[in-house]
C-alpha cells in the first residue's frame, strides 16, 4: 500500500511542489548582512516575472516570465550563493546544473516535458543571448537596486552598507533600464531631501472606547465625539499650525480631473467599507505636509498601527501625537447632539 501511494505522488505535482516550498523559506543571503528578516528567493522570482510583465515592444512577455520564474529554481536544491561568497562562476553554475537535473527527474514521471522546459529557461536565462533573457538579466539587477532602496526606507537609511548595491546600475545597459534606474534614484534622493527638511507632523487620536462600532483591534484614530475637530480647530487657531484632514485631501483628490487615482479615489469615496489603497493614501499625505515647512496637525491618521508604520517608512520617522480621552457617557451625548 506504501508503495503504491509512493508510485501515485510521483506521477503527480506534489513532489515539485513541495521542493519550491523551499524557496519561500530561503532568505537571499546577500541582505543579511545588512536586514533581519530578508526577502525570500521565491519573493525576488516573483517580482522579477512581474517586471517580466513590463517587456518592451518586440519583446516576448511571457518567455521574460517564465525565465524569471524559473532562473532561481536551483536554489531549491543548492541554496542562494551570493556574489560576495567569492565562488567560482564554473562551480556555481555546475551546482545549479545538478539542482536543475534533479529538478528535471523530480518532474519526469509527472510531465516529461516540463522539466526540459525549465532547463531551456534556465540555460537561456544564464547564457543571455535572448532579448528576452537580456532583459530579464537587467531587470534582476534593478528589482535588487528597487529592494535596497526598499531596505533602505524600511531602515531609515540607517544601514550605510545598502550603498554597495548601487554599483549594479552601471550593469544595466538598455534604453529602458537606464531610464528606469535613473527615476529610482531621482526617487531615493527626493525622499532622502525631505528627510533632511522633516516638518514636524502631529497625528490627532482619540481613545476608541465609543461602545457601538467596531472600530478593530489596532484602531488608534479614534471613535466619534471625542472631539479631535474640534481641538484641531482650537489648536490651529492658537498655535498658528497647519490642519491636514486626509478626508479633505482625498475629497480634493476624487474632484481633480487631472489627477490620475481620481476616479478610483472617488469610487472608494461612494463606499462605506472600502479604504484607499493605504500606500496611495499615505503619498498624498505626504505631499500635503511637504507643502509647507511648518507643523502641521494632521486629523483621520492613521486609522490602524499598520497605516503608521507605512507612513514612517514612505514619509519620516520622528512624529508626535496627541491623544484625546473622553468618557463614553460624553462621547454618547456629543454624538446624539450630531443626529
Amino acid at each position: 500500500m506504501e508503495e503504491e501511494v509512493y508510485s501515485k505522488l510521483n506521477a503527480s505535482p506534489l513532489p515539485f511542489l513541495h521542493l519550491m516550498e523551499g524557496l519561500k523559506h530561503l532568505p537571499r543571503t546577500g541582505w543579511m548582512r545588512f536586514i533581519d528578516n530578508p526577502e525570500s528567493v521565491a519573493a525576488h522570482s516573483w517580482r522579477l516575472t512581474t517586471l517580466g510583465m513590463c517587456a518592451p515592444d518586440g519583446v516576448d512577455v511571457e518567455r521574460c516570465m517564465f525565465l524569471g520564474h524559473c532562473h532561481d529554481m536551483a536554489e531549491s536544491v543548492v541554496g542562494d550563493i551570493p556574489t560576495f561568497a567569492g565562488m567560482p562562476k564554473e562551480r556555481k553554475h555546475k551546482l545549479e546544473d545538478f539542482g536543475i537535473r534533479y529538478i528535471e527527474s523530480l518532474l519526469k514521471p509527472f510531465n516529461p516535458i516540463l522539466g526540459p522546459k525549465i532547463r531551456a529557461a534556465w540555460e537561456e536565462y544564464e547564457e543571455g543571448t535572448t532579448p528576452e533573457a537580456q532583459f530579464v538579466r537587467e531587470c534582476d539587477k534593478l528589482e535588487c537596486l528597487v529592494q535596497a532602496h526598499e531596505y533602505e526606507l524600511r531602515t531609515n537609511r540607517e544601514q550605510e552598507g545598502l550603498q554597495e548595491f548601487q554599483g549594479l546600475i552601471s550593469k544595466i545597459k538598455s534604453e529602458e533600464g537606464k531610464a528606469w534606474a535613473a527615476l529610482l534614484q531621482q526617487e531615493r534622493n527626493s525622499h532622502f531631501s525631505r528627510l533632511k527638511q522633516r516638518a514636524p507632523v502631529i497625528f490627532v487620536i482619540g481613545m476608541p472606547f465609543w461602545p457601538y462600532f467596531d472600530f478593530g483591534s489596532n484602531s488608534s484614530s479614534g471613535a466619534p465625539g471625542v472631539g479631535k475637530k474640534t481641538q484641531c480647530a482650537l489648536l490651529s487657531k492658537d498655535f498658528v499650525v497647519r490642519r491636514i484632514s486626509l478626508d479633505q485631501v482625498l475629497d480634493e483628490k476624487s474632484r481633480d480631473p487631472t489627477y490620475l487615482h481620481a476616479q478610483y479615489v472617488k469610487a472608494c469615496l461612494a463606499e462605506e467599507d472600502v479604504d484607499v489603497a493605504t500606500e496611495l493614501a499615505i503619498n498624498l499625505l505626504g505631499r500635503k505636509i511637504n507643502e509647507g515647512n511648518t507643523w502641521s496637525l494632521v486629523l483621520g491618521f492613521p486609522e490602524r498601527i499598520e497605516q503608521l508604520v507605512e507612513f514612517e517608512k514612505k514619509i519620516q520617522k520622528t512624529n508626535f501625537t496627541i491623544l484625546l480621552k473622553c468618557s463614553e457617557e460624553q462621547m454618547h451625548q456629543r454624538v446624539k447632539n450630531l443626529w
